[in-house]
């Protein structure tokens, strides 16, 4: 049997902390038996499922125990999932714990919430800085979002214009791959 930890069971249900210790008193959740009740504590995948907000398809929960286990890329990938969910909260914090890892995805992706202000504060500055560090480390799309965010021409834009420029940025890359891979 598969077992998360009780922040990851937090986030893929939206339930509290306290309602997860009473689902498990109550006998719901079943709780890994090497890990002593606490902190630590792990619960089932499999009792986690029902309660969950996205369907957890046996690949989204291999992906979830992935993610819980401190991988990269699955905690990137788990944010990218939560946000195509419209769960915006939890897949800036997935991606939080990926771009702490150096994950280009994730810096670029982490970026662009905090710039439109999704699932975390508005902060262009702090936004600007996690897709700076994406392109630092090669993020293709990151690089062409900073020529674009350090221009001291570009005008000021609020969250949403800003995010709208960079998706148009993004696109341009994307179709110049793909036009350099098809020719």
């Amino acid at each position: 049997m598969d077992y998360i930890s009780l922040n990851t069971a937090i986030s893929i249900t939206g339930l509290s902390k306290r309602t997860l210790w009473r689902r498990i008193a109550e006998g719901v959740l079943r709780t890994d038996p090497t890990v002593e009740p606490g902190e630590r504590t792990r619960v089932a995948v499999e009792d986690v499922a029902p309660l969950a907000r996205l369907a957890l398809t046996p690949a989204l929960r291999e992906l979830a125990i992935a993610a819980d286990a401190g991988l990269a890329e699955a905690q990137c990938d788990l944010g990218l999932t939560f946000l195509a969910a419209g769960l915006d909260a939890e897949g800036a914090a997935w991606l939080a714990l990926a771009a702490n890892q150096a994950h280009l995805d994730a810096m670029h992706w982490l970026g662009r919430c905090l710039i439109a202000g999704r699932g975390v504060a508005a902060d262009e500055k702090g936004g600007v800085d996690w897709i700076a560090r994406a392109a630092n480390y090669g993020h293709v799309s990151a690089r062409a979002m900073v020529q674009y965010l350090y221009d001291p021409a570009r005008p000021a834009l609020g969250p949403a214009a800003l995010e709208a420029a960079l998706d148009a940025i993004e696109r341009r890359v994307v179709f110049e791959a793909l036009g350099a891979a098809g020719g």
